[in-house]
């Protein structure tokens, strides 16, 4: 079975050092909670300390995110904060479909954008919005990575549960941000 996800100046990335990360959007993060910019340090510190130990230092190397808002772009924009320390990790934003940010809030777009600008890659998988085109993509996250880094807050509902369920499946690593938090 090939392994590459792509290939950078004719060397292969392997699935073997890729993390997928997959996790709720800002709602449902913030739900229960008062200071949500408080809340959202605290997710981004926990994500950024998640990725360095459990990642960089165990030889991954390449990161995909699936764009949503909330915990995708969080853990986007810690790797992209991370590669200023170690310029040789990579980030793969995997689009599920054109347009995918157009209803995102202006803060958002806003960071959606500065994230595929700085991008080592873009995949968009395909060009309009169809029902099921977000399982879709966690699908293609699922194969194209090792490990699998969420923020779950175990209701067994949702992408980041089917995501989360598919990689246990598969006998996948994972981590946990959202319990692996202080």
């Amino acid at each position: 079975m090939e392994t590459r996800t792509w290939t950078e100046n004719g060397t292969p990335v392997s699935k073997e050092k890729t993390v997928a990360f997959s996790g709720h959007r800002t709602n449902r993060i913030a739900k229960f909670t008062a200071d949500r910019e408080k809340l959202f340090r605290e997710v981004a510190f926990d994500t950024f300390v998640a990725i360095e130990s459990y990642c960089i230092k165990k030889g991954y190397d390449t990161f995909l995110s699936g764009m949503c808002e909330g915990f995708d772009l969080i853990a986007a924009e810690e790797v992209l904060n991370l590669k200023k320390e170690y310029p040789h990790i990579r980030l793969k934003c995997v689009v599920p479909f054109k347009g995918q940010a157009e209803r995102y809030t202006q803060a958002d777009k806003r960071r959606y954008d500065t994230i595929l600008a700085q991008a080592d890659e873009v995949v968009t998988l395909q060009d309009g919005y169809t029902e099921g085109c977000f399982l879709r993509r966690n699908d293609y996250l699922l194969e194209n990575s090792a490990f699998l880094m969420v923020y779950y807050d175990t209701v067994a509902v949702g992408g980041t549960f089917y995501t989360l369920k598919r990689a246990v499946e598969q006998k996948k690593k994972f981590a946990n941000v959202c319990y692996n938090r202080r």
